[in-house]
């Protein structure tokens, strides 16, 4: 199994958790974040609105779901789609292995947990 965190623009979120989920995957975790990288940070105006400065951080989403393997390239495919603006910033998945999932409700293991 594969853990696949996605990092988007928010206003890309609903249509790429749309994506994840057309591709068959069980459930996703959102969560709000902050952070560099090569995207360009908004310009933000000063509480009186009279000067400009560059936001420090961009907000983004992050989105996790967990995978078999052979989903992997199909789900990456599908959220490439949803989350492509062709501007720097647009996002990225990353790809980690996953040794051992348990349900605490049900205590089923692995591809059956999910």
């Amino acid at each position: 199994m594969k853990r696949l965190e996605t990092i988007v623009r928010s206003d890309k979120l609903s249509e790429v958790v749309s994506a994840i989920k057309s591709t068959g995957a069980k459930g996703v975790t959102v969560t709000s974040i902050k952070g560099q990288g090569s995207g360009e940070r908004p310009m933000l105006r000063s509480g009186r609105g009279t000067t400009q400065f560059r936001a420090e951080y961009n907000i983004m989403d992050s989105i996790m779901t967990v995978v078999d393997d052979s989903e992997v390239p199909k789900v990456i495919s599908a959220i490439s789609q949803a989350a492509y603006t062709g501007k720097s910033g647009d996002g990225i998945v990353i790809v980690t292995d996953v040794d051992q999932v348990v349900n605490i409700a049900s205590k089923k293991t692995d591809s059956s947990a999910l």
